[in-house]
């Protein structure tokens, strides 16, 4: 079963494991299934965010919290990662090494080789949906940024998969905070990936 590995990292007590492609295909364990939806959100952000930021190589990422932290091993077009509580004695150069051992795992090879069944098509009424919202954002501004961001991210409008509408809005939601700033244009984007559920 695909879940067998994820779950026997997490029985270590290392942190509940998820893998998300550049794609957006994410894998968690058994009880990691309610976060699902919200770690391949997260995965997305930082594929975006490492896109943005340029040629700059990322291998590793930790993010450390006062209830729950993250560490995460990249490579061009997979993350894997551990959700846990930081604990005294946290080692997070251990949690990295069996992130690193999951990654053999052969389930998981699949995932990072894209070998799952590829995901149906979503209708042409979800893109009517995303630039009618855009439009009351940001008006006139609409059609032009629309067409910009589906040339920018190759965007086929004929075959849109879930992971090209989600690039696609946090695209949307960027360009739209040039014009509109920063925290509309995140609430853009969030009220764009609703539309998605």
């Amino acid at each position: 079963m695909k879940q067998e590995s994820f779950n026997k990292f997490e029985e270590k007590g290392i942190g509940l494991p998820f893998a998300v492609s550049k794609s957006g295909e994410t894998m968690v364990s058994q009880s990691g299934e309610s976060l699902k939806s919200k770690l391949a959100q997260v995965g997305t952000v930082i594929f975006e965010t490492i896109g943005a930021v340029g040629r700059v190589k990322i291998d590793t990422l930790e993010i450390i919290g006062d209830a729950k932290s993250v560490v995460m091993d990249f490579d061009d077009e997979n993350l894997l990662g551990s959700l846990f509580e930081p604990k005294d004695g946290t080692v997070i150069s251990e949690i990295v090494d069996s992130l690193k051992t999951l990654k053999v795992e052969p389930h998981v090879e699949a995932l990072v080789k894209h070998e799952e069944a590829p995901k149906p098509a979503l209708t042409i009424n979800v893109l009517d949906d995303i630039k009618a919202m855009l439009k009351e954002y940001v008006g006139d501004f609409a059609d032009r940024i629309y067409q910009n961001q589906i040339k920018a991210q190759r965007i086929k409008t004929d075959d849109l998969h879930e992971e090209d509408a989600r690039r696609l809005i946090f695209a949307l939601g960027k360009a739209a905070g040039m014009i509109i700033g920063p925290s509309k244009g995140k609430e853009l984007t969030n009220k764009l990936l609703a539309k998605l559920k």
